[in-house]
């Protein structure tokens, strides 16, 4: 258990995330929460290949905005809108835009053994580079959006200064998963998935969060009310490799197989309903060798298989 609240833990990373510099493996930002009273956070899963726009700087690379997009935007519509205005006036100023290529990095600290009795602390890494100049390479530009975007053709992205970390947000998974159970309308597929985790030979003796983590969203629907949704991201994600027609021990060997590949039991069928890397076939494949006496999965997992046949669901 954490010695800090939760409000003050969040804040705690958020101060730590400013003054420490990423290394890979955390060890240095994961000692310094633990130090200062947080729990111990265990690395996860990284999720890079995103960027945001960054800045507009000129050609000595000093700052002429801190929010491209916001100066683009007034840009454009001082410009009547004309993007080829726009274009040749951006190009004349020798203005480029800088992007934050991004990492998410989700570290994880097991508070209780349910599902979700775990708290999640989402990183990003972030890494500013010049991205292209402006105007020059998109003079028929017909948005803003059309500035932002980096042409094709041009030398890697130069980097401008080191790494650094930004916190993103720190949640208690368990209170969070317990607004979407209090939500108006059918239970979230999250909900069943993480019923099906406790009850499973997989939650007898791992954690969820030491093979998962949760993409966390809220939005405002047409009544303006709060909507939480959550949705499982596995951290490895092994490659189904079985045969369409494989049956009877043939086929308990390949669920051995991914199991064994995905470092716990029963994986193949949370990795069924949460994607598309295993058939959703092989449920009613191991329900009819069931049928005909062929028993190879603990008592357990062979009542969830019947019920997703009965009832099947997907996230």
């Amino acid at each position: 258990m954490t010695l800090l609240s939760p409000a003050d833990l969040a804040e705690l990373a958020f101060r730590l995330c400013v003054s420490t510099a990423p290394v890979p493996g955390h060890a240095p930002l994961l000692d310094a929460l633990r130090r200062e009273g947080g729990p111990d956070f265990a690395p996860r899963l990284s999720r890079g290949g995103w960027f945001r726009p960054g800045r507009i700087i000129d050609r000595d690379g000093r700052c002429v905005a801190e929010d491209a997009l916001g100066w683009l935007e007034a840009a454009w519509e001082e410009a009547g809108e004309d993007g080829e205005v726009l274009a040749e006036r951006l190009c004349a100023c020798g203005y480029s835009l800088t992007r934050e290529q991004g990492i998410t990095h989700y570290l994880v600290a097991i508070r209780g053994k349910a599902p979700a009795d775990y708290l999640q602390l989402e990183v990003e890494e972030l890494q500013e580079v010049i991205s292209h100049p402006l105007g020059c390479r998109n003079m028929s530009a017909e948005s803003v959006e059309a500035l932002l975007e980096r042409p094709e053709g041009l030398p890697p992205p130069q980097r401008l200064g080191k790494p650094r970390y930004s916190c993103r947000r720190l949640t208690d998974v368990s209170a969070h998963i317990a607004r979407i159970a209090n939500q108006a309308g059918n239970p979230a597929p999250v909900m069943r998935f993480l019923d099906d985790w406790a009850r499973s030979s997989a939650g007898q003796h791992r954690h969820f969060s030491d093979h998962w983590v949760l993409a966390l969203s809220e939005h405002l629907d047409r009544y303006r009310q709060t909507r939480y949704g959550a949705v499982p991201v596995a951290a490895h994600a092994p490659t189904w490799q079985g045969s369409e027609d494989a049956r009877g021990t043939d086929l308990a060997q390949q669920l051995h197989d991914f199991d064994r590949a995905a470092g716990y039991g029963f994986a193949w069928y949370f990795h069924m309903v949460s994607g598309r890397r295993v058939p959703r076939t092989l449920p009613g494949k191991v329900y009819a060798d069931l049928q005909e006496d062929l028993a190879y999965l603990p008592q357990r997992d062979i009542e969830l298989v019947k019920a997703w046949v009965e009832t099947p669901y997907s996230i």
